[in-house]
């Protein structure tokens, strides 16, 4: 009805304008039945617009690039680091103080020899020195000498007994006197054979 209120209301208008509007009406009667057959197609569009499937709808967020993660934070408190213990200076040890050279003098001395037996020692044979040591002493390594000239413990050096080495003075004797000592030995016979020499004689004064 509201389609055709156009043509209904030329109608009612004077006669003169009637016929003017005669025409102008059935243009828009023309009009209306091509809009009609719009009008009664709307209902089968809407149907089948109805009945397509939904489309997926499109991300936009997977077309555009990811974007970039947010750095961690970082902490401004300071960091509980143990400080690294220094290298401990090892204190090498103090090299032994250089013991002072031992003082030597040489003495020109008339050496004999003797052994433990009656004929060396005339009755003083025990196997017991004059300083209380036994002839095994320093493994029967010892001399007799005059303790006003060496002392006893004094270490002298005579060449050709012992090899060289510094030996002890452990006895004395009756004869034994200034510039003369004795060097023992276990067997009469080996005292016998090194018989009387005067020799330099290394005195060591420890």
């Amino acid at each position: 009805m509201a389609a055709c209120a156009p043509f209904w209301l030329g109608l009612w208008g004077s006669d003169g304008q009637a016929e003017a509007t005669g025409a102008d009406a059935r243009r828009q009667a023309a009009n209306l039945s091509d809009r009609a057959g719009t009008i009664s197609e709307l209902p089968q569009r809407l149907y089948l617009a109805a009945t397509v499937p939904d489309a997926e709808p499109v991300d936009s967020a997977a077309d555009s690039p990811p974007a970039a993660s947010a750095p961690p934070a970082i902490d401004d408190r300071p960091l509980d680091v143990p400080e690294p213990e220094s290298p401990r200076q090892s204190l090498s040890p103090r090299p032994p103080a250089a013991s002072a050279k031992c003082q030597t003098r040489t003495m020109r001395m008339l050496v004999t020899a003797y052994c433990a037996c009656p004929l060396c020692c005339r009755g003083s044979s025990d196997g017991i020195t004059a300083c209380g040591k036994s002839i095994y002493t320093n493994r029967s390594r010892f001399v007799a000498a005059d303790t006003r000239l060496l002392g006893f413990g004094t270490r002298v050096s005579i060449a050709g007994y012992c090899g060289g080495s510094p030996i002890p003075v452990l006895d004395r004797g009756g004869k034994i006197k200034g510039h003369r000592i004795d060097v023992f030995f276990l067997s009469h016979e080996r005292a016998q054979k090194w018989g009387a020499r005067w020799l330099d004689v290394t005195v060591y004064q420890d």
